[in-house]
This record gives structure tokens, C-alpha cells and sequence, in this order.
């Protein structure tokens, strides 16, 4: 049999309807790229979503060094993930989110060789938990009403809503989001390392907890790996809120360092960051045994990746909740998605990821300037 992957890459850039901003950035197009793997017919699509603030790469640096690849020298039948992640190695890549975007295509055409969803390549049993939708920053409080009635209305199965926060005004914000939220709601919140100091972290936050009511945890307060002051808001907020590290949490060397110095209750599993589902299943591995609670997160991921972490979320049971909502608002361009149902997001049973990209409707996003969709 065919020992060789033909690898094909598009530039995959989104326009927002709106600007998404956060404490450190805002952005107005998401800039990915698609990567595609071919075996003798049948193909797997992966996605990659750099950011220069997080995984250290950009949408240039990612097709930069996709430009020499046109195949990989991997027997789909014979090679597995481990093994598949060591030929990577040898590539000579260096973008997380590129080795990222691999793994989901090899996860992706194996599932569909084997016949089988993703997650049941890792487990037998579908563990879905409750997925946040966010709620970004606006310029005016009356705008943050508007967005909070609009998730609120969209999505009535909504069980957590994640509001991002500033480190400024954010009493204010989070007064008006509750008045348009119903009371059977939980919160998370996210900091994006907004408080350099940890005591004004504590005020804040047990602030917000008398305003907001249940808050089930906030993730990354303080400056990324500064694990003592994270530490610090993690031992001293009240009403059982958890402290769940972010950006502080990149690889396995960073998550064992954040259970050896008890500096958070759980760390936010992004497969961007992990490069992909493979290394994230070890991450996983080693939180269980030591008793460490997870999140499954994202970036700006559209439809593959978004679909990629629903499976990897899937395939735990020790899985806190899911976020992943940065592409439920785009413009249909898949002919299938990952649902989102009962405030989950459940992945397809179809074989692989379950999503197929929708050419025509794609061809049509394009000429109406909000797509641009270029072989790489």
C-alpha cells in the first residue's frame, strides 16, 4: 500500500461581524489555515490557529513553513499517533498550531480509514459537559446588555455564560450582563491575566461573586507564569470559585510545574497550545492522576478545529465543561458541524470529525468578501 500523505494547504481567513476584543487584544479577521492529508483517496482535513500572543506563531510564519511540504512519508495503516507526532519532529516544524492543524487531519482521515468518530479512537463512551458561550469586551455597558440578550436569546439551552473581563470597570459590566442573564445560569469568568496585582484579583472577583451568584471558576487573573501570584487569588476566594490557569498552561512541562506548586484547581486544555489532540490526551492522562480539573478551550477556531476539540472533550470523563464557541456565529460553509444541543456541544458520529467543507458555499462566501479561501 501507498506509504505516502499528499498534503495540501489553503489560507483560511474569516471577517468578524464585529471586532472580538479581550483584555491584551482585539482582532478583526480570524487568519487560520486549513491543512488537508490525502491517502489514496480519502482525505483529513486539521486546522491550524496561531496567535502571536499565545502560541508564539502567525497565519505567515504557518504557511512560510508549509511551503516545502507536499507530502508526508506516513502509512496511515501501520502509523500511530505517538509515531505520527515523531515523523513531525523530523519535519523541522516549529508552529505549535501547524502540528496542531496535522494532528486534527491524521486524527481525522484515521477516524474516517477506521470507519469511526474521533473520540471512540480514545474511548467507547460520549462524555459531553455543558459548553460556555462568551460574552467580549464592548466599548459601553449598553452595548454589553445588548450582546448578553442576544446570547441569551440565541442559544436558550445556554447552561454558562464566560464573560471576559479587564481588569477595569468590570464591577460595572458585570452588574449590567446579570440583569439581562436568567438566574438558572452559572458564570465563568476570564481574566486574561488583566490583575498584576493578586490582591486587587481577590477584591474583584469576590466582588463580582456577591453580583453574579454562582461563578464556577476564572481562569489565568495574573500575568502568565507567575504562578505565585495566581496561587495567591487561587487561596483566597470565596464561595468555592476555582482558579484555572490559561495561558500559564501551554505543555505537559507547564501543567506537571502548576500541580507541583498547587498554583491553580484546573488548567484550560486548548489543542492549539498542546499541538494537538494526541499531546493533549497525555496532558489529560497526567491531570487525572493528580486529581487536576480540566477545561477543554479554544482561540479563534473555525468549524475543524472547534470540531477537534468536541471530539477530544468527548473522549474524557473528567472533563469540567467545554469552550468552544468561536465559530457557532459564522456563515455556513460546512455541508455538516458539531451541534450545539442542550448547552453541549456534541460531536458527529459521523467517521473522523464529522465536518466536510461545503465548496459552493464557500465559493459564494468568497465573492461576498467575507471568506478569502486561497490554495496555499
Amino acid at each position: 500500500m501507498n506509504s505516502i500523505l499528499k498534503l495540501n494547504s489553503y489560507r483560511y481567513e474569516y471577517k468578524m461581524d464585529e471586532p472580538v476584543s479581550i483584555s491584551y487584544y482585539t482582532w478583526e479577521y480570524r487568519k487560520n489555515v486549513i491543512v488537508k492529508l490525502t491517502y489514496n483517496g480519502i482525505s483529513g482535513y486539521g486546522e491550524a490557529v496561531p496567535s502571536i500572543n499565545v502560541t508564539n506563531d502567525t497565519q505567515e510564519e504557518v504557511i512560510k513553513e508549509l511551503e516545502p511540504l507536499s507530502a508526508l512519508t506516513v502509512n496511515p495503516l501501520k502509523t500511530n499517533f505517538k509515531e505520527f507526532h515523531q515523523i513531525l519532529g523530523k519535519t523541522g516544524i516549529n508552529s505549535k498550531t501547524l502540528i496542531a492543524g496535522l494532528d486534527f487531519a491524521y486524527h481525522d482521515l484515521i477516524g474516517k480509514l477506521r470507519q469511526k468518530p474521533v473520540y471512540k479512537l480514545y474511548s467507547d463512551k460520549k462524555n459531553c459537559v455543558p459548553n460556555s458561550i462568551t460574552v467580549f469586551l464592548k466599548d459601553s455597558l449598553e452595548k454589553t446588555y445588548k450582546e448578553t440578550e442576544r446570547i441569551i436569546k440565541k442559544y436558550p439551552d445556554l447552561q454558562i455564560l464566560k464573560i471576559k473581563l479587564k481588569g477595569e470597570r468590570d464591577i460595572e459590566r458585570c452588574r449590567m450582563i446579570r440583569k439581562a442573564v436568567p438566574n438558572n445560569i452559572d458564570f465563568i469568568l476570564d481574566a486574561n491575566q488583566a490583575f498584576n496585582n493578586p490582591k486587587d484579583a481577590v477584591e474583584v472577583l469576590n466582588s463580582l461573586s456577591d453580583i453574579l451568584g454562582r461563578i464556577i471558576l476564572v481562569e489565568e487573573p495574573c500575568p502568565k507564569n507567575d504562578l505565585e501570584k495566581m496561587k495567591y487569588v487561587k487561596n483566597n476566594l470565596k464561595n468555592n470559585i476555582m482558579v484555572f490557569a490559561d495561558e500559564s498552561a501551554v505543555d505537559i512541562v507547564d501543567v506537571k510545574r502548576i500541580i507541583e506548586t498547587e498554583s491553580a484547581d484546573g488548567v484550560n486544555i486548548k489543542l492549539q497550545k498542546t499541538q494537538g489532540i494526541w499531546p493533549a490526551e497525555i496532558i489529560a492522562e497526567e491531570c487525572l492522576r493528580k486529581g487536576m480539573k480540566i477545561m477543554v478551550g479554544s482561540m479563534i477556531e473555525g468549524p475543524i478545529a472547534a470540531a477537534a476539540g468536541a471530539h477530544f472533550a468527548a473522549s474524557l470523563n473528567h472533563a469540567v465543561l467545554t469552550d468552544l464557541d468561536m465559530d457557532l456565529d459564522l456563515k455556513k460553509h460546512t455541508k455538516t458541524n458539531t451541534n450545539f444541543c442542550n448547552g453541549m456541544r456534541i460531536p458527529s458520529e459521523l467517521p473522523g470529525l464529522g465536518v466536510e467543507l461545503d465548496w459552493n458555499l464557500i465559493e459564494k462566501l468568497k465573492q461576498r468578501n467575507i471568506l478569502k479561501f486561497e490554495k496555499i
